[in-house]
């Protein structure tokens, strides 16, 4: 598996449809995931610092694994792409057993930003070229690249 973090959150303006940008640890990869817009709305709030006046479904559900105290989440990881559709799971900790948990990898995310855990994908996913390698990239596409995703993270709505 492969660590990826959250670059930023993109809005395709020809046919309305988002995707968070993930990019490898290591720099070298990355990954366009689609999103819904309200998946897109709550993590695009967290990586603007902002806050919402009341707490958004995702914000309650980090109060409610922080104040069971013995639930940790350990990390999300990206397992398989099938028929188009990413699939993932949670790794949690409960009282010192291990819980696999499904979940859509957008939510995953917008949970992870908020409780700080990593986000990994699986090698095969990774490996089935819906990844953008930099390395494939000459260097004005490499800068034309960084700059379209400069202006997505100011120009998210």
């Amino acid at each position: 598996m492969r660590q990826f973090k959250v670059k930023c959150v993109v809005k395709d303006p020809f046919i309305s449809s988002y995707k968070v940008i993930l990019e490898s640890i290591d720099d070298s990869t990355l990954l366009p995931l689609p999103v819904g817009p309200f998946e897109a709305e709550a993590i695009f709030y967290v990586l603007s610092s902002l806050k919402k006046p009341r707490p958004m479904t995702y914000d309650l559900m980090t109060n409610i694994l922080r104040q069971l105290g013995d639930v940790t989440v350990n990390r999300m990881f990206i397992d398989t792409f099938d028929d188009g559709i990413f699939t993932a799971k949670l790794e949690l900790n409960h009282s010192g057993n291990t819980l696999i948990i499904d979940c859509r990898p957008s939510d995953g995310i917008a949970l992870s930003l908020r409780m700080n855990y990593p986000i990994f994908i699986d090698e095969h996913v990774v490996q089935r070229k819906k990844c953008v390698s930099k390395s494939c990239l000459n260097e004005h596409e490499k800068a034309l690249l960084e700059q379209i995703l400069m202006d997505q993270e100011v120009t998210y709505l």
